[in-house]
């Protein structure tokens, strides 16, 4: 006989099955069956119940998740419509901007250093031609060509006041020859002015990168701000000194950041020339970067590209 007083508070399907495996008459097995039906209907419902709360927690995430991403969407959308409605001088002094200050502040000020450290090479060199300038200037009044391998900067008096231009375009000319350009180019002819001072350094700098870059399609440098913004004219300076580490043709004014990237990249990897500028910083300016950094950063590839490589050649041929 088996003991059925407590079957309907067993809850355990293996003691029931025991206790069937012990019973011996029809209404003990029937009673014990019975239980066990029960317990499966039990557990079955609780199972359901399991999973349609599971479902119903599964759905409400989704639904979370969703509500999230338009919520972010929305968000994304405002900050962009407030972009929209500001300029590039404002994007610049926005909370982006202002986290960067510090960083871009750093920047700034290397590029100081390293502008001044372009002009003391520009005295040195003005010094160490100026008796050779001053022997040619003797022989003509009007010289078309400079063999040097550094910019000629001679005082202004009044046998050289007239022709100083002439001497500063003819320098870049030869330059570009001797670094296997075209020599070729336009020069305006404007009042005389020092070739000592920044305005005509800048000018000369800026036929330099005109010259190097002549004949690259979407390339077109008129000065040391707009000219640089879509990234074309650094990619063209770079390509003319290293021709084999990309496909220029490919590149897509379109493509700012792209274009920033591949100069910088190739400029350090192979030419040796420090990252000055930075390309989110470029990104941020807009179509008018600061020329201030830009031309401190072409002095850079000017000097890594003619003045370095020819001052070596020379200790050579010394030596």
């Amino acid at each position: 006989m088996v003991d059925l007083s407590s079957i309907e508070q067993i809850e355990d399907e293996s003691a029931l099955n025991k206790m069937l495996n012990e019973a011996t008459e029809f209404d003990e097995r029937r009673a014990i069956r019975k239980r066990l039906l029960e317990l499966k209907e039990l557990k079955s419902k609780q199972r359901a119940k399991e999973m349609e709360e599971r479902e119903k927690r599964m759905q409400k995430e989704i639904e979370e998740r969703k509500q999230r991403k338009e919520d972010e969407k929305k968000q994304e959308m405002q900050r962009l419509e407030e972009l929209g409605k500001t300029s590039t001088a404002d994007r610049i002094e926005n909370e982006a901007g202002k986290k960067r200050q510090d960083f871009i502040k750093e920047k700034y000020q290397a590029a100081e250093e390293e502008k001044k450290k372009n002009m003391e090479n520009f005295e040195k060199m003005a010094k160490e031609n100026k008796n050779e300038e001053s022997e040619k200037n003797s022989k003509t009044n009007a010289p078309t060509s400079l063999s040097s391998s550094k910019i000629q900067k001679p005082t202004m008096n009044s046998a050289q006041s007239k022709n100083s231009s002439a001497c500063a375009f003819a320098l870049f000319q030869n330059k570009d020859k001797e670094a296997g350009g075209t020599g070729k180019g336009t020069m305006t002819q404007t009042a005389p002015a020092s070739p000592n001072s920044p305005q005509a350094i800048k000018d000369n700098l800026l036929k330099w990168c005109q010259q190097r870059t002549e004949g690259y399609p979407n390339v077109n440098i008129q000065n040391f701000s707009s000219s640089w913004a879509d990234g074309m004219a650094f990619c063209a300076l770079i390509h003319s000194a290293v021709p084999e580490t990309f496909d220029f043709s490919k590149l897509n004014p379109k493509n700012r950041k792209g274009n920033f990237n591949l100069a910088f990249k190739v400029a350090e990897d192979k030419c040796d020339i420090s990252p000055l500028l930075e390309v989110e910083d470029m990104l941020m300016m807009g179509n008018k970067p600061d020329w201030k950094c830009v031309f401190t950063y072409v002095q850079s590839i000017y000097r890594k590209l003619e003045l370095e490589p020819k001052a070596r050649a020379a200790k050579n041929n010394e030596n």
